[in-house]
């Protein structure tokens, strides 16, 4: 039997087992109880909290023969036919690929059919926010006097874009990001399940690492269960996260304390280099920071030796930056310079640090220079990447055809039996988590669940690629995007490639030397791309 992932595998079966939206859970069963059903629900809340699983539950439950206090029994004929994605009367469409009024209209058009087997028949759209103007409009007729029979339930992570004429013939519930203990729960229940070994700093560093997504926390876990033969480490989770230790925060904030400029420039060097991920890293210090701030308060003292004025001071400092880094392409430039902003500056401080460190005040205005003149080739070399990239999935989907992605999605399989080979265990579990969407001769678009898999994906691309000319025993390159920018990106791809608007474009970057700077920038960019003198 093909490896299922645990997300996949542990997705709840009763509102008994989704976690952290008590309210919610509540409510919705006692609709069910109580036979007070609306004909359309909107779910809206950040990834991974439950919104499609509770929309599943809702839509088994309110056609459960023999419900208990509002839950499906999980016995009934048209609960296992409903486990068993058997049922024809639970209808789930992505919006993100079907977002077109063709689409809606056909569902208009088929509500007036009256259910097979169920007592109702229920319409999960999920992602609704993807769908065009026209498209929402459509909607709305549908929605505004639909059979008793029809009930709609959307599903969003951004209720902004949705009209507001939709929002109001909806029930909302909005799903709230997890807390640490439920997430705990949780993840406790499938680690006594699958007798994984993980110490208890190792499951705090996951949780934290998932901003209160439940799904993006199981997923890690079964990457770092992938990636360890033992027991599951603090460390280990820090290596897979792109996150950093906690002892390198204290040295961070012991370096900001003492103004030393070399050391902090030097961490951001090193974290750029190491491909972490700064927005994990920037919410990993403002824990840190807060959690001395209430020793402060309460025990009087911190690991800093500081005061809580300047405890308050560097929480600000980092927030700024959070926020500033999260809309930004560039982001060691911007913390570079946020950071350096608090830097004391008076002539005394400065001319004792030049004296400490036998630095003159030319070598710092050299670096100064040297800094701006990075910023401008980072930036240069950051939109040459882009093109590149766009280059090839353009030929990626140009090329690609049905028969090359049955023949990778055949490869992708056979990632499990690398989990627990020492030389490619790593890029296994890398992959593992990834869905190829389209595929060429020379090129395999895969997606993933966020920027940081992508980016760890990229760092170690070639190994990753070494894996996959492994088993397919063929030299094939990989182009990796996040889920977020294909569901946003794939109607446009799809109807230029239907008008024949996209060709296949020769594969050329022209960067000198010059630009790159230096010999390392020069071999990191060349991992990445193909380089022409």
């Amino acid at each position: 039997m093909a490896y299922q992932t645990l997300y996949r595998k542990y997705r709840p079966k009763s509102f008994e087992l989704v976690y952290g939206q008590d309210v919610i859970v509540k409510t919705l069963k006692n609709i069910i109880k109580n036979s007070k059903l609306s004909h359309a629900y909107l779910f809206t809340g950040p990834r991974g909290t439950g919104k499609t699983s509770s929309a599943k539950l809702f839509a088994k439950a309110v056609n459960c023969l023999n419900n208990k206090d509002g839950d499906a029994c999980n016995e009934c004929e048209n609960c296992k036919t409903y486990n068993e994605n058997n049922n024809p009367d639970i209808i789930e469409i992505d919006a993100a690929s079907n977002n077109g009024v063709d689409e809606i209209r056909e569902i208009k058009n088929k509500i007036n059919l009256v259910p097979s087997i169920s007592k109702y028949k229920v319409y999960i759209i999920d992602e609704v926010h993807m769908l065009s103007i026209g498209a929402f409009n459509a909607l709305l007729k549908t929605l505004e006097e639909p059979p008793e029979y029809i009930i709609f339930i959307l599903a969003t992570t951004e209720p902004q874009k949705i009209p507001a004429t939709i929002i109001s013939r909806c029930q909302r519930f909005d799903f709230k990001n997890i807390s640490h203990d439920n997430m705990k729960k949780c993840l406790n229940n499938i680690i006594e399940k699958e007798n994984i070994k993980i110490n208890d700093d190792a499951l705090d560093e996951i949780i934290i690492n998932s901003k209160g997504g439940m799904r993006d926390a199981i997923g890690m876990l079964d990457q770092a269960w992938a990636f360890c033969n033992n027991t599951i480490t603090k460390d280990d989770i820090e290596s897979l996260s792109g996150n950093i230790s906690d002892d390198d925060v204290y040295k961070l904030v012991n370096n900001l304390l003492n103004n030393d400029v070399s050391k902090i420039l030097k961490f951001s060097n090193d974290i750029e280099n190491l491909g972490k991920d700064y927005d994990l890293i920037l919410l990993k210090i403002l824990n840190i920071l807060r959690n001395e701030l209430i020793n402060t308060k309460i025990n009087k003292t911190n690991k800093f030796n500081c005061t809580d004025s300047k405890l308050i001071e560097f929480i600000d400092l980092f927030e700024k930056i959070y926020s500033k880094i999260l809309t930004s392409s560039n982001k060691k430039i911007i913390f570079d310079v946020e950071i350096l902003k608090i830097i004391k500056v008076d002539d005394e401080n400065n001319l004792i640090k030049e004296e400490k460190n036998n630095v003159s005040r030319e070598t710092l205005e050299e670096n100064r220079v040297e800094n701006n003149t990075l910023k401008e080739n980072d930036n240069k070399i950051q939109e040459s990447i882009d093109e590149v990239k766009n280059i090839k999935i353009n030929n990626t989907l140009v090329m690609a055809t049905k028969e090359n992605l049955v023949k990778i999605k055949n490869v992708w399989k056979k990632l499990k039996d690398y989990l627990l080979d020492d030389n490619y265990k790593m890029y296994a579990g890398m992959l593992a988590n990834s869905v190829p969407v389209a595929a060429s001769n020379e090129y395999v678009l895969i997606t993933v669940e966020s920027l940081s898999i992508q980016k760890r994906i990229e760092d170690k691309l070639s190994s990753c690629e070494k894996l996959i000319e492994k088993i397919l025993d063929n030299n094939i390159k990989l182009v990796c995007v996040t889920n977020d920018y294909w569901n946003e990106n794939r109607p446009i791809y799809a109807k230029k490639i239907k008008n024949k608007e996209m060709k296949y474009i020769k594969e050329e970057i022209n960067v000198s030397r010059e630009t790159l700077k230096n010999k390392t920038e020069i071999d990191e960019f060349s991992e990445f791309i193909e380089m022409e003198e």
